[in-house]
């Protein structure tokens, strides 16, 4: 998310990354690509739903439904507990069911993936995937921008900077 609000100019300086970075996902979101457009706004609820069910329930423990007990930290990490088994038998276990729906978890983040690299944000994939550094001079500059304007001018951008890049490397130059 920090790449990317770099990359679309909403972020410019070295102070705004450094706060961004020590942000939670939600507001990393909001700031990096924002929350206007409904189909966004949607999915990034539906994915908040899905880390209050799976992460803070796994990950930090709680008291729960279902005879679920609080978690107990151990050199491996959190151990939830199931005080009841559902099936009936009185014995407790580690190993609980999922409360969730793990297939519809999945189908939400790559639903907002794929909204992610539509429309505007879709040159910023070009740029991530070549795995180019970011550089802050080219937010600042107006670099970004005018490479964000299309798919086209996106690829010229990152080819020329590969090709800087790779030269400078080799000592070609």
């Amino acid at each position: 998310m920090i790449h990317i609000g770099i990359l679309n100019g909403k972020i410019k300086t070295g102070d705004e990354v450094a706060t961004l970075a020590s942000a939670d996902w939600s507001e990393k979101v909001k700031t990096a690509i924002g929350l206007d457009d409904p189909t966004i706004k949607s999915l990034f609820d539906e994915l908040i739903s899905v880390r209050r069910q799976i992460r803070n329930y796994i990950a930090h423990g709680a008291f729960g439904k279902d005879g679920k007990a609080f978690t107990f930290h151990s050199g491996a990490g959190a151990v939830p507990i199931n005080l009841t088994d559902p099936e009936g038998r009185d014995n407790l276990s580690i190993w609980s069911k999922p409360q969730f729906d793990e297939a519809a978890a999945l189908e939400t983040a790559e639903s907002f993936i794929k909204k992610l690299w539509e429309g505007n944000l879709a040159p910023a994939r070009i740029y991530l995937q070549e795995e180019l550094p970011v550089i802050l001079t080219f937010a600042s500059d107006g670099t970004y921008k005018r490479a964000m304007k299309s798919m086209k001018e996106m690829k010229s951008f990152t080819d020329a900077l590969m090709h800087d890049l790779d030269n400078a490397r080799n000592m070609d130059w």
